[in-house]
């Protein structure tokens, strides 16, 4: 009998994820090891007939020799995992999202090594393509052997079941570990494998982002005008090795002002929401111009004083957006039409941004969303950044905007009854640190719930599992996290510190302060030109890029413009984009390609984000169909013998490991579809094709060229065999122009001598011999950062507060991603508040997201998807029932 693994939701109250397989991590293994051989055999004997196929035949031999590596180290970080968990039902951590990265470039692997077998003996094979593919993920592996060798020889130092070293311990001597994986070329992820850890739509978001950086960076570097940037920006489209290299190199050399200008990248799209999200009656920006301290009530039944902000530039007013999507008594003005009674909610909200970039307008495309949902006024502080503005300024003046919300409740629209407060990223952090001080001073008022969305908590340079993936991270790289961390805790001087003593590339001089100013002169100049790069759908549209620079064939259309008018208001509300926004919670789709679970024996993943090809030869192939199992949108077995239980089980209740015995090469090409030129062979059917062919009919992005995922035909008339050829021809047409461009030498080629070393010796041997040889480099700008220190201070990193405070705290909801850099904090810190007696209501983990979801809902529905699970979490720390939300 096979060995089944049935897979089911863990959360009831989650919506369905759709159609998911789960296969033997073991029988992934050995099949990418069989592949590996036969592709390694078959180059070899053709080694002379191009400098590509010679590099295909170098590629898969390390990819036989690396792969046994990365599974013994798969192996040991699933015995581990386990006891790092918030709890038995909320399995995520560091290690197991290291687990997940491996499992998918595992299974990339085998999609492209399928497709290479597949048609490497045909006419138009595109050698040079796969070649590369293959280089680029086989770089991947060998940093993923090198760095995981390192964390899992530092778990013996972690104490007790902590994710991080002891917090009072010298730091000093854990930082060799993230600097001698600072040293590896992590190139490779800014490449071809851009995005690969995130769901498909996000992929496009950074790939999208990721042309913009590099372009920006050559024009940073060599003083080129935006126009001539714009121009030389081609090659990042057509080269993605060339764009990894500048990404690179300037995440490592920026300075703060580019940071800045990275994180502002969501600024550029602040007229979006008028046209894609509710239109609000109230929308406004205001100063709280109170003069003097504000006096709030303490628990001793006197008063307590919150001074004016005045750290570092001074009083000046506190700036905060309010935003209501129906006209209030006393929030709006007399002669508002339909003025609704005072609500008995509000949304306190403090936005993201690492502390030095983006603004209340800039998340306007969620919060616009939030307050139409839970029809409630949101009150979202403009607080002053960093490094003009570092800490204690930002937690002066979200909670001195707190008091005034408090003392002054109806001119908020709000009867004072019920507060929630959210945070994400750095928001999340400040609603912590504001917290804290409210229980400092013993202010009576607190919050009725926080709601923390992918928040750090420890604002320091100190190794734990899941810090690895910012090195493979585009949004959080550790360059622009530690620079982040410098400018808020010791503002303006310590960046120019850093300059006089190692000096660090500066962006001024050469005509580009930010990269934000960078973008809209860009802007302007197009616009010169009479082209509409500002408008919304231009920026949709650009998002919604494949690699080959074409559109996605359903991209979704441009809604029409709402009505001109004064401002927004009710007349407002009755266009065609407030009719979309009904539905924009409503999408059911898969959050994750590869899933986080707690199972240490199989690989979960959602087969809508993978090829059909790829899943029927997984069905099929003799290694993996025993242990193959795909479960139906339905909760339905494919061959409907069995029906989903609540939780996953084994049906024998033991594991069978699947047989090693390697099939001829014959045998495998005739496991998977075969081609012969541009015509589809039928393939054999298998049981379940009508219930299974709903769920992969999506195209991935990760799919190879030239595969698709729809079903397989007998015969092809004349014209479809044309168009396919004129695909194929211009697919190698793309190939020569990318091989026209490309002058560097395969990725990460730099770590094969350390990867030899460390597959020979033991990890503690051969970092002793990198040390002596001095592979950890010279002092550079990021370790002059890295040695300095940032203060222990519990309103900048909340996982110092004493156990007395944090058994104070509102009830907590925590939402994270797994392959977030900071999921590790967020895992920490709920253990301790759960440890020290606090309320911690639910911890939220969610696959295949990125840090900074939230901003990203309007191009991406696994984003969406997260935004729904937010806005549910908010509802219940406000107790917020839906005929509530309807009626309030």
């Amino acid at each position: 009998m096979n060995l089944l693994k049935v897979v089911s939701g863990e959360n009831g109250q989650r919506n369905p994820l759709g159609a998911r397989i789960s296969v033997q991590r073991c029988a992934v293994f050995a099949l990418l090891e069989q592949l590996a051989d036969d592709n390694e055999q078959f180059f070899s004997q053709r080694a002379n007939s191009s400098a590509y196929t010679k590099r295909l035949q170098k590629a898969y031999g390390e990819i036989l020799a690396y792969t046994p590596a990365v599974r013994n180290l798969v192996q040991k970080m699933q015995d581990i995992a386990p006891k790092y968990d918030f709890d038995e039902q909320t399995p995520g951590n560091g290690f197991r999202s290291l687990v997940c990265v491996c499992d998918i470039v595992v299974l990339h692997l085998i999609s492209i090594s399928r497709a290479c077998i597949e048609n490497c003996q045909t006419m138009m094979f595109r050698t040079s393509y796969y070649c590369k593919e293959i280089e680029s993920y086989c770089a991947v592996l060998r940093f993923l052997v090198l760095a995981l060798q390192q964390v899992v020889n530092t778990v013996e130092k972690l104490p007790g079941n902590s994710l991080f070293p002891p917090l009072s311990d010298d730091y000093s001597k854990y930082q060799d570990l993230l600097k001698r994986i600072q040293a590896l070329d992590s190139s490779c992820f800014y490449g071809r494998p851009l995005g690969f850890q995130f769901s498909a739509s996000v992929g496009k978001i950074f790939r999208f982002i990721g042309v913009v950086l590099a372009t920006y960076s050559l024009s940073w570097e060599k003083g080129h005008g935006p126009i001539g940037s714009l121009i030389n920006s081609g090659r990042f489209i057509l080269s993605p090795e060339q764009r990894a290299s500048r990404i690179l190199k300037v995440t490592r050399e920026a300075d703060i002002d580019f940071c800045k200008g990275f994180w502002n990248l969501s600024e550029l799209g602040n007229d979006v929401p008028k046209l894609f999200c509710p239109n609000m009656a109230i929308n406004e920006a205001r100063e709280i111009n109170w003069v003097g301290p504000i006096t709030v009530a303490s628990n001793q039944g006197g008063v307590v004083r919150i001074p004016e902000p005045s750290a570092h530039t001074g009083v000046r007013p506190v700036r905060i957006r309010i935003l209501s999507y129906a006209h209030r008594e006393s929030l709006s003005p007399p002669g508002a039409p339909s003025r609704q009674p005072l609500s008995p909610y509000l949304l306190f909200h403090c936005h993201g941004g690492g502390y030095v970039a983006t603004s209340s307008k800039s998340h306007e495309t969620y919060l616009r969303t939030w307050a139409k949902l839970l029809n409630c006024p949101v009150v979202s502080v403009d607080y002053s950044l960093a490094p003009e503005n570092p800490f204690p300024r930002p937690t002066e003046e979200v909670l001195y905007a707190y008091a005034y919300v408090i003392n002054n409740a109806a001119l908020m629209g709000w009867t004072g009854e019920k507060i929630c407060m959210v945070g994400d990223s750095a928001g999340g952090n400040l609603i912590m640190s504001v917290n804290l001080r409210l229980i400092e001073l013993d202010v009576k008022r607190k919050p009725d719930g926080l709601v923390l969305l992918y928040t750090p908590f420890l604002f320091q340079y100190l190794p734990s599992p899941s810090r690895l993936l910012s090195f493979m991270d585009p949004l959080l790289h550790m360059g622009v996290v530690l620079r982040c961390v410098e400018a808020y805790t010791r503002g303006s001087n310590a960046e120019k510190q850093c300059d006089d003593s190692n000096s660090a590339p500066s962006a001024s001089g050469n005509g580009h302060k930010s990269l934000q100013e960078y973008v809209e002169q860009v802007q302007r100049a197009q616009k010169s030109e009479s082209v509409d790069f500002e408008s919304s759908s231009s920026v949709v549209s650009l998002v919604n890029l494949i690699p080959d620079g074409s559109l996605v064939e359903n991209a979704p259309p441009r809604s029409p413009p709402a009505k001109a008018a004064k401002g927004e208001d009710e007349s407002d509300m009755k266009t065609a984009s407030s009719e979309e926004e009904d539905d924009l919670y409503d999408d059911c789709a898969s959050l994750s390609a590869v899933q986080v679970k707690s199972d240490p024996l199989y690989i979960h993943l959602s087969s809508s984000m993978y090829d059909r090809n790829l899943v029927h030869y997984l069905r099929t192939h003799p290694l993996t169909k025993d242990s193959l199992v795909v479960i139906g949108p339905n909760g339905r077995l494919d061959n409907g013998d069995e029906k989903v239980g609540g939780t996953a089980h084994n049906v024998e209740g033991k594991e069978r490991k699947p047989s090693l015995s390697r099939p001829s090469k014959l045998s495998t090409l005739l496991c998977a579809p075969l081609r012969s030129g541009t015509t589809s062979m039928p393939c054999s059917p298998v049981d379940g094709e009508s219930e299974t062919s709903k769920m992969v009919t999506s195209q991935s992005t990760h799919n190879i060229a030239g595969s698709t995922n729809v079903p397989q035909v007998h015969k092809r008339s004349l014209s479809q065999s044309l168009v396919d050829t004129a695909a194929l021809a211009a697919a190698h047409a793309f190939d020569n122009i990318s091989d026209w461009l490309e002058y560097s030498s395969a990725s990460a080629q730099s770590d094969k001598p350390k990867l030899d070393r460390a597959a020979s010796l033991a990890p503690q041997v051969a970092a002793e011999i990198r040390r002596a040889k001095g592979e950890d480099g010279p002092t550079s700008y990021l370790e002059t950062l890295i040695q300095r220190e940032v203060p222990r201070d519990a309103l900048i990193s909340p996982m110092y507060a004493s156990s007395e405070f944090l058994k104070q705290l509102a009830p907590m909801w925590f939402i994270a991603c797994h392959m977030d850099p900071l999921l590790d904090d967020t895992i920490s810190f709920a253990r301790r508040v759960r440890a020290c007696g606090g309320c911690v209501m639910s911890v939220d983990l969610l696959d295949s997201l990125p840090h900074g979801f939230l901003n990203f809902t309007l191009v991406s529905p696994e984003c969406r998807e997260g935004a729904k699970l937010s806005l549910l979490r908010i509802k219940q720390a406000l107790g917020i029932s839906d005929s509530a939300s309807d009626t309030s």
